[in-house]
């Protein structure tokens, strides 16, 4: 079958020999670096550590004070339904006003902080955090695609968010204040620990903005079309309905309806993404959407409840900033290398994240920081390996799709481990049990999850293989868009 002729304007041409802008590219990767993790760091809720310092803030009874918790979980949500909703604007708007937008949005947010007297005020806040980072993450992938040096900016966007996704967590809990606080309204640390990152991400974006004012030296990614900014809302109504969930459940439901709800969920996922990796215009020669579920399953809900169970906010960050690099290389390695890997690299990623749990679930609670940097290194490695891999041959359309995907599953892996969790405590407390007992019943949950987490990587695997099936770097499937008359559009992020 004759492959159908390309139209010059809408196809992804090489790279230009000449019009670099190391200025340019400087602040671009320094606005990535910064403005990933700023969002990415929004998404964990320690609310239940400073409990006892907002209840003497606020002045809360006890039943009150599980409310203060479910307002501070609102940031995730809210980014549920910004993501696609802002993937979309940003492919009709200048993609740098979009960012500057979102950065705006957390920041003006975190300095709010102190003003955040009421518990619907707090919640109200963290819903704007989690807006402003649901448009900062695709805006911010949008201008990495139309720098002429795009293996090293997706690079940059994409180790930025594996890793702050399996960093988050600790780091969160590193700047959370000890319950035992003299000063009440210290506990406001919990709504801007980093709040530096999302500022230098603001004044990097506004200097991009300026830039741009230049004639453009590259040539960009090509138009969205009416296909693909349809496409791009489908995920709204699952990540509408994981949101619903998130919010309905923190009202006394019992952790099997919840277990239950969540599983189903995390399947009509799966079954999207399967759709879309082999869609015309969502499609992508290895699996891209289906990596994206497992980055976002097997990061942040893997890592965060360890820390959790790791003494909390004295937990030690070595291990997972090891894990956290490991990734960053891990993906560096994969999109900036001059010859692309295939499949196989894929699946040898997907390998390394289940050795990784098989570590975690064999070393126990007595684990070392060694061991727990060599299991987080493993997992960072293949996460960051199989995500790498998968995005450099991706055109922007998919890489947006998958990228509405993955925050979804972040929250559905932490509807599953939650419930787990919630359920082995219970029993404990009902039993008369101390913190000693309820600490042994956090751990066995987080084992459960781990056993859990384990099946779901081969089944994503096996899913991965399927998707990518009959497609490679190589041939990446040259599909017309509906709406384009018949023009091809050629994956890959060039360079």
């Amino acid at each position: 079958m004759s492959t159908p002729p390309e139209r010059p304007d809408l196809a992804v041409t090489p790279d230009p020999p000449a019009g670099r802008d190391p200025a340019g590219l400087a602040v671009l990767v320094l606005v990535l670096a910064t403005a990933v993790p700023a969002a990415v760091l929004v998404l964990p809720n320690t609310a239940s550590y400073v409990v006892p310092l907002a209840a003497r803030d606020f002045g809360l009874t006890d039943g009150q004070a599980a409310g203060f918790v479910r307002a501070t979980g609102l940031a995730l949500p809210a980014l549920l339904l910004a993501t696609p909703l802002a993937a979309v604007l940003a492919r009709r708007l200048p993609a740098w006003g979009v960012l500057f937008a979102g950065l705006a949005l957390i920041l003006g947010a975190q300095a709010s902080a102190a003003y955040a007297t009421s518990v619907p005020l707090t919640g109200l806040l963290r819903a704007v955090q989690g807006a402003g980072a649901g448009a900062v993450l695709p805006a911010a992938l949008l201008l990495a695609c139309e720098r002429r040096e795009r293996r090293l900016t997706v690079g940059v966007w994409a180790a930025g968010l594996v890793a702050s996704l399996l960093a988050a967590t600790p780091a969160v809990l590193i700047a959370t204040p000890a319950p035992d606080d003299p000063y009440a309204p210290a506990w406001r640390a919990i709504l801007h620990p980093y709040w530096w990152l999302a500022a230098t991400a603001l004044v990097g974006a506004g200097i991009l903005g300026v830039l741009r004012l230049r004639p453009a030296r590259w040539p960009g990614v090509p138009p969205a079309g009416r296909g693909e900014r349809v496409l791009l809302l489908l995920p709204v109504a699952p990540s509408a309905g994981f949101a619903f969930l998130a919010v309905v459940t923190g009202y006394d439901w019992s952790p099997g309806a919840q277990l239950i709800l969540a599983s189903c969920a995390i399947v009509g996922l799966l079954g999207l993404a399967l759709a879309g990796s082999r869609g015309a215009i969502t499609g992508s020669p290895l699996g891209y959407a289906v990596v994206m579920i497992a980055v976002g399953l097997l990061t942040m809900p893997v890592t965060g409840p360890l820390a959790g169970i790791l003494d909390g906010p004295q937990v030690s960050f070595g291990p997972f900033g090891a894990g956290a690099a490991c990734a960053a290389l891990a993906v560096f390695t994969a999109t900036a290398s001059r010859r692309a890997a295939g499949r196989s690299a894929v699946l040898c990623g997907y390998a390394l994240v289940i050795a990784a749990i098989v570590a975690f679930l064999a070393m126990g609670t007595g684990a070392d920081r060694w061991e727990l940097s060599g299991a987080l290194g493993a997992l960072g490695t293949g996460i960051g390996l199989a995500l790498g891999t998968a995005l450099r041959p991706t055109e922007i359309g998919p890489g947006l799709f998958g990228l509405t995907l993955c925050c979804p599953a972040v929250l559905g892996g932490h509807l599953v481990v939650g419930p787990l969790q919630v359920a082995r405590v219970g029993a404990v407390t009902r039993s008369g049990g101390g913190a000693g007992e309820a600490l042994v019943a956090l751990t066995e949950a987080y084992r459960m999850w781990l056993v859990g987490a384990g099946g779901i990587a081969v089944v994503l695997a096996l899913a991965t293989a399927w998707a990518a099936r009959g497609r490679t770097p190589r041939d990446p499937g040259i599909a017309a868009a509906p709406d384009t008359g018949g023009a091809a559009l050629r994956a890959g992020w060039g360079g």
